[in-house]
């Protein structure tokens, strides 16, 4: 079921059998009630995997002290993130929430970047698929920004 579901991931797809077999016996399928902190904004190595949503959404969301959450994006399943704190290992710089009641698949950072190194093939459609992601999300923020700077232009 989840093996069918990984092989529609842009990021698994092109994944050898065994390869799918291996990320499946090192990852975790967790449930998440609705509005439960997933990765928490700070946490050190946001938590340290790499979380592939299998149903449900997840808000992705920036706290703004004095105001509270905003929220950037709200993932769908199929999506994934914890992409950023793999790449550069820094704290997470956001949150993710459950938006609605969701289950992922988390797998350690460890375990990707293991198999990366054992499939030099591999880590380039790998760090391709996270390239992808970062763009759409930077012109998603870029015209978010853009938005705002409008309206406070328009008061």
């Amino acid at each position: 079921m989840i093996q069918e579901f990984l092989r529609n991931v842009p990021l698994f797809q092109d994944l050898a059998d065994d390869d799918l077999a291996h990320v499946l016996m090192v990852g975790l399928v967790k449930r998440h009630p609705e509005g439960a902190v997933i990765v928490a904004e700070g946490s050190l190595g946001g938590g340290g995997q790499l979380h592939v949503i299998h149903q449900g959404k997840v808000r992705i969301g920036k706290l703004i002290p004095g105001f509270g959450e905003e929220a950037l994006v709200i993932l769908q399943p199929g999506d994934f993130f914890g992409e950023l704190e793999f790449l550069d290992g820094a704290p997470a710089a956001t949150q993710a929430v459950a938006h609605t009641g969701c289950e992922i698949l988390s797998i350690p950072h460890g375990e990707i970047l293991t198999l990366m190194q054992s499939r030099p093939d591999l880590s380039a459609k790998f760090l391709w698929a996270f390239s992808r992601m970062l763009a759409f999300r930077l012109r998603e923020s870029s015209q978010r920004m853009a938005s705002l700077l409008a309206i406070s232009r328009a008061f």
